[in-house]
């Protein structure tokens, strides 16, 4: 038995969380999976339309230092895009299409 988890999935998980929620217009809380190592994996499944993220293959290989460093480079992302809130940058990326279009 084996499957295929972390970064290998970051891609498609993320394309996966921005087309539900383009789907949902945003109604239903998403949980962003797949590949998360850094702050910007975390930023771009939020930015996507996630409203939670959850990491598991880098807790794995990494251990519990891993949710500070996230944390913290999440947080200066947040702070150089202009956001006060992780809630204030979810379905960003959506938006930011509009405005191209």
């Amino acid at each position: 038995m084996g499957g295929l988890s972390g970064a290998p999935l970051r891609d498609m998980a993320t394309s996966a969380i921005f087309d539900m929620y383009r789907l949902t217009k945003g109604s239903i809380p998403i949980i962003g999976v797949g590949g998360v190592f850094t702050g910007k994996d975390a930023y771009d499944k939020i930015a996507a339309g996630a409203t939670l993220v959850e990491i598991y293959t880098s807790m794995a290989y990494e251990g519990p230092p891993v949710v500070k460093k996230i944390k913290s480079e999440l947080a200066a992302i947040l702070k150089a895009e202009g956001y006060s809130n992780v809630n204030d940058a979810v379905g960003t990326r959506h938006k930011e299409l509009h405005r191209e279009h």
